[in-house]
């Protein structure tokens, strides 16, 4: 009881900690200089620019349905705390009393998707999200399994990376791509390097529950390898997935859930070519 206790909270200082270092980024950063760097945020900024919303209440009003679609497959415990985090994000970026660190564009988009990036990737490790394209393309690949999410990311973002061109100015979204890739970079790094996909081994008493989780809130394949254990010679099953940045924290938390005396055994996938990842 007392190791979930502290397990909760380690993960509720990592959203916390992450919320204010990707509200840092944008208030002192992206949105004074008009350097957008694609999701739903990005979106907020342009509308902000056209019509004076605010960049948060946007992010609430493109999110708030994403969550309440997803908030069944993405579970409860999960699912809240996510949505906690995009509405703590969102008020912060609206609200929280920072001046513009910079004005020029170069270092406003290297600082701010550093130190975005850095929060994002502190987020996601405390087993949150804060939504966005990410989600609205997770969906997506649910009703049409043939857009890969990766590619839904991509194509979300890119077009709002475009259309900043015409709201502001051609040279925004070449800002706008530098600060996007700094973003993710520092993303990756900040959960476990710069690997997009990692391997899991897991090796449980109850790998048919964990494997039942995986295919149905998760949507990713899991393979069962025949094993003997050669101190108890106990046939067992070991369970193989691989799954991208944003899932491993989410696989952690389902195995754990199942088993909570699991053994499992992480790698960082060089390189990954199939069904839901890279093409060859």
């Amino acid at each position: 009881m007392k190791e979930t206790l502290r397990s909760e909270l380690k993960n509720d200082l990592l959203v916390l900690l992450g919320l204010l270092a990707a509200a840092i980024g944008y208030r002192m950063y992206l949105i004074p200089n008009q350097v957008v760097n694609g999701g739903f945020t990005g979106v907020g900024q342009l509308l902000n620019h056209l019509m004076g919303v605010s960049v948060g209440t946007v992010n609430i009003v493109l999110n708030v349905p994403l969550f309440l679609v997803s908030m069944r497959s993405m579970g409860v415990r999960f699912g809240v705390r996510s949505l906690l985090a995009m509405l703590l994000l969102s008020l912060l970026i609206d609200h929280i009393p920072l001046p513009p660190a910079t004005d020029d564009l170069l270092l406003a988009a290297i600082y701010g998707g550093a130190i975005s990036g850095i929060g994002f990737g502190l987020i996601l490790r405390g087993s949150a999200t804060t939504g966005g394209t990410d989600m609205l393309a997770s969906l997506l690949h649910r009703i049409m399994p043939v857009l890969r999410v990766s590619y839904g990311i991509f194509f979300f973002d890119g077009l709002v990376i475009i259309a900043s061109a015409f709201a502001f100015e051609p040279q925004a979204a070449m800002y706008g791509l530098i600060s996007t890739f700094i973003c993710n970079v520092l993303i990756d790094l900040v959960l476990e390097g710069p690997n997009s996909a990692h391997s899991y081994f897991i090796i449980s008493d109850k790998s048919d529950a964990i494997a039942e989780r995986i295919l149905k809130d998760m949507d990713r394949g899991v393979t069962a390898l025949h094993a003997m254990g050669m101190y108890s010679h106990a046939e067992k099953q070991v369970l193989l997935c691989v799954v991208n940045r944003f899932e491993a924290m989410r696989l952690r938390r389902i195995i754990f859930e199942a088993d909570p005396h699991a053994f499992v055994i992480a790698n960082k996938a060089h390189e990954v070519l199939g069904e839901g990842f890279k093409p060859m």
